[in-house]
């Protein structure tokens, strides 16, 4: 960024008054919306970080995004952070960011938040090049969680892999008729998922029957109404594998409400072995998140201070963690 930016000059580059721009800059919530994202974009063309005109110190900060805070995943996340958070001088501040997008865009749109933060762990969100120069401008490490960006640090699952073994798993106990219930909108995440259970039964040569596939909200009560809809076919499965533990804690209660016996009846399993699924026994695929969060929050600290925190992890560009079955007793 060039040092001789100053208010006045920048307002004459943009077209704007000096004192509009010192708004944007110092208090952009007295800024019209539209003007405000005008003239952010403008800035941004121009290399300008108004963040780094603003932060003069260590705020002991550290951002989450998150996209529904009422889910069992976003739950244990925060908890998870903000237990290892307690023995550091820093402090957790969640980011309801309402929907999956590009994190830039939901800070445009934001501003004010940026000089709040020292770094941001970044989950249920897309990060691109221009999101990663974006906060780079803005002098604020990232890590990302759940998602990638080449250039940046990620911790993620192979969810291939791990519901390629869950299939595999399932067949071995004796079940041949499975569902899979997926959620809306039909992301990467759930993709890989379904894709590697699709391809375990293709090289046990057993073509898989598209009308158990089932996509619904991604929430306890989409679980609960994809298992109505399963039930309710002329033949059920044998078995239901839930994209996630609060999609199968819906369908257990389901099953449950209306008489059917676990495994007896029908087989469940679940994935990322939340809280839930030990409450429940629920055979599940762990994807595990305390691993997880403690290597965002200590790569992160090693990028604010690196004299005073170590990267423990003799890690690079990205972390891949296979999900492992955990076997409790909802399958035969």
């Amino acid at each position: 960024m060039d040092k001789k930016f100053t208010v006045r000059n920048l307002s004459q580059q943009l077209g704007v008054s000096a004192s509009t721009l010192s708004r944007v800059i110092n208090h952009p919530e007295l800024v019209n919306k539209t003007t405000r994202e005008a003239i952010l974009s403008q800035l941004d063309e121009l290399g300008f970080s108004i963040n780094e005109s603003r932060r003069k110190k260590s705020n002991m900060i550290i951002g989450l995004t998150i996209s529904n805070p009422k889910s069992v995943f976003a739950s244990s996340l925060i908890g998870c952070i903000s237990e290892l958070l307690s023995d550091t001088n820093y402090q957790l501040l969640v980011f309801d960011i309402k929907k999956r997008q590009y994190i830039n865009s939901y800070f445009n749109q934001h501003p004010e938040y940026l000089n709040k933060i020292d770094g941001l762990i970044i989950s249920a969100a897309l990060v691109d090049e221009k999101a990663r120069k974006f906060f780079e401008l803005n002098q604020i490490p990232i890590v990302l969680l759940q998602t990638r960006c080449k250039g940046e640090f990620s911790i993620h699952n192979n969810n291939f892999i791990g519901c390629n073994d869950a299939a595999l798993y399932l067949l071995s106990r004796g079940y041949h008729n499975l569902a899979f219930v997926s959620w809306k909108p039909f992301d990467e995440h759930i993709r890989d998922r379904y894709m590697g259970f699709k391809s375990a039964l293709e090289t046990q040569n057993i073509e898989f029957n598209e009308k158990y596939h089932i996509s619904v909200e991604l929430s306890s009560e989409g679980g609960y109404e994809a298992t109505k809809q399963l039930m309710n076919l002329k033949k059920p499965p044998e078995a239901i594998f839930f994209g996630c533990d609060d999609m199968a804690a819906g369908g257990y209660r389901y099953l449950m409400e209306n008489n059917y016996s676990i495994p007896k009846d029908i087989g469940i399993m679940g994935f990322d072995n939340m809280p839930i699924a030990s409450l429940l026994a629920l055979t599940t695929l762990d994807q595990s998140i305390e691993l997880k969060c403690q290597i965002a929050v200590n790569y992160l600290l090693s990028r604010i201070n690196p004299t005073k925190h170590e990267f423990l992890f003799d890690m690079k560009d990205e972390v891949s963690i296979t999900p492992k079955i955990i076997v409790r007793k909802t399958l035969k």
